[in-house]
């Protein structure tokens, strides 16, 4: 063993702890090739991603669902100037269902395929009641134009609609659903067409607030009763996520669907879920004070714009995709070349056999073509068959590289082992991601710890003059 360390810091009059040096710096290198990897890989995630898009809008994209809301324009008329002439205010006033509920207990998915990708798209009926109760006489001037009152619906894609929309009224009766286009609100301001433009004030609608594609259908002629009783079924479909706005003062909520693989997102989490192998189960329930919205009052005011901002969610996700485990992957990859490195490093010193720069070059090369092999292969068979692949392909050439520079089989056995065992340690790190530190913590410190202790002896000042 001394002979060997002799033979290392002397060979060429130069010391082992420049070599070691030069290796560290050659480690930092390969960084550069990783990088230009890891590019690589968010361009296909970006690529796929893009897809994911293209797909989800022929099936209507992401949903958002607004149940029903009682609105009704009105009009106020102010004290009169010093002229003797009235301001007149116009709106829409929102009135909120007193209680709400929404069910969707047969969420359909199925799995779409472009190209390399894949996309979960989800067909399902979304029943909603709702249960309104008229309000008293408002403070102040205010005319409520009850005859052009009207329930709305809101979706964030009509697209992802599948047939005709109807309202079930208290009788039985079903009044069918259009485009809201703001139809009353604007026909009442055409009627106090006798007041000059310069004395009316004209707040801004429901539809201008939101930010949700609506529909509506009128009711001022099919009620006039205290409370309103409704129903309503959206036969919709759409990609990867699906939320409800709680658009009840209590709103409570059930989603089922044959996806085993949910995640639930939004302000409001479910109160109760059950998943299974076979799909999951979640029911939600958001009160008046949760929401922070109130029960009623003028659309311009009362915070419309925050209703879409505090959902009841679930995501369809796809299990890890393979660009996230291969950008996990590439963030280890100066650590995992570093090992590598000094895994040669130390059969030099140990076996008085001096490599040359341009060969470490050439290994660490090979170990970035590893995540290029990685990211290649498994878009087509998923990350752990690439996995895999690209090891055993990598370790091969790397151990029977040392088998040839140390100029023994052996050798190559005993390296192949050690790489083996370093891209098992690799592996491992992708597959527990809330250990992965700590293992690579240890892992580090024990590879430092066991060099320190294989190089104890070394000199590493001593060149071919005072060795």
């Amino acid at each position: 063993m001394k002979n060997a360390m002799s033979k290392i810091t002397t060979s060429g009059g130069r010391s082992v702890g420049l070599k070691l040096l030069v290796v560290c710096a050659l480690v930092l290198l390969m960084g550069i090739p990783a990088l230009f990897i890891s590019l690589i890989a968010f361009e296909r995630s970006d690529r796929a991603n893009e897809v994911t898009r293209e797909v989800s809008q022929n099936y209507g994209g992401e949903q958002t669902l607004l149940g029903p809301i009682w609105v009704v324009p009105y009009s106020e008329t102010g004290a009169p100037d010093e002229d003797g002439k009235r301001r007149v205010s116009t709106g829409e006033y929102v009135i909120f269902a007193d209680s709400g509920e929404v069910d969707i207990p047969a969420l359909k998915t199925e799995e779409k395929k472009l190209s390399l990708y894949r996309v979960t798209t989800f067909q399902a009926e979304a029943n909603f009641r709702a249960t309104f109760t008229r309000p008293e006489v408002l403070p102040g001037n205010v005319t409520m134009h009850w005859e052009d009152s009207r329930i709305l619906l809101g979706i964030s894609d009509v697209r992802g609609l599948r047939d005709d929309v109807f309202l079930t009224m208290p009788d039985s009766e079903k009044l069918k659903f259009a485009p809201a286009l703001g139809g009353a609100l604007s026909n009442m301001r055409a009627a106090r067409a006798d007041i000059e433009p310069a004395y009316t004030q004209k707040f801004r609608g429901v539809s201008e607030v939101s930010g949700l594609q609506f529909m509506e259908v009128p009711i001022g002629r099919n009620f006039d009763g205290e409370t309103l009783n409704v129903a309503a079924t959206l036969p919709i479909k759409g990609a990867g996520r699906i939320a409800i706005v709680p658009f009840a003062q209590s709103t409570k909520s059930l989603i089922a669907a044959d996806w085993p693989h949910p995640s639930f997102k939004g302000q409001f989490p479910p109160v109760d879920r059950t998943i299974t192998d076979d799909g999951f189960s979640a029911q939600w329930s958001v009160p008046l004070l949760a929401r922070g919205i109130p029960g009623a009052g003028p659309a311009h005011s009362i915070g419309l714009e925050r209703l879409t901002q505090s959902t009841m969610e679930v995501s369809l996700v796809q299990l890890v995709t393979p660009y996230q485990k291969v950008n996990r992957a590439l963030k280890y990859a100066i650590m995992f070349i570093g090992l590598v490195f000094l895994g040669y490093f130390l059969f030099e010193v140990l076996l008085g056999q001096r490599v040359h720069p341009a060969q470490y070059v050439l290994i660490g090369l090979a170990q970035c073509i590893f995540y290029l092999l990685l990211l290649a292969f498994a878009e087509h068979v998923g990350f752990a068959a690439a996995f895999l692949i690209a090891a055993a392909a990598v370790v091969g050439v790397t151990s029977a590289y040392a088998g040839a520079v140390f100029g023994a089989g052996k050798y190559a056995l005993r390296a192949g082992a050690i790489f083996a065992g370093i891209y098992s340690l690799l592996f491992v790190l992708m597959q527990i991601e809330d250990l992965a530190l700590l293992i690579g913590a240890v892992t580090s410190f024990l590879a430092i710890a066991g060099t320190m202790y294989l190089t104890r002896n070394i000199n590493w000042y001593s060149s071919g003059e005072d060795s």
